[in-house]
């Protein structure tokens, strides 16, 4: 609580202070002593950190579809690959470290093209 307090008469904080929401509180009365025209740049700046990381979310999700999505497109070559060559579905499976049933379906999508 005295931190705040000195936070509050003195619009600064000591470097060993340490309540909880004081560091934020800080850096809004940072921006908020800024010109109108620094503050506006320094607004625009925090516009474009915030563009820059929700489109690097956007490429991890989609990266990380791509790689299911290749995952899943082995497995049905591996598991067609086997079938062809006459391997059972037990060992299909337990090869690829699947259940039987996957192995059942992509057998039978298969059979069906």
């Amino acid at each position: 609580m005295d931190e705040w307090i000195y936070f509050f008469k003195n619009a600064e904080i000591k470097s060993h202070f340490s309540a909880k929401g004081l560091k934020e509180a800080n850096e809004k009365l940072d921006t908020m002593k800024l010109n109108e025209k620094d503050r506006k740049a320094y607004n625009a700046y925090l516009k474009h950190l915030h563009s820059i990381a929700s489109r690097n979310h956007t490429i991890e999700i989609d990266a990380k579809e791509i790689i299911k999505k290749a995952k899943e497109e082995s497995e049905i070559e591996a598991v067609i690959g086997f079938f062809e060559n006459d391997v059972s579905i037990s060992v299909i499976a337990k090869s690829l470290k699947i259940t039987k049933e996957p192995v059942k379906q992509i057998i039978e999508n298969h059979k069906n093209k």
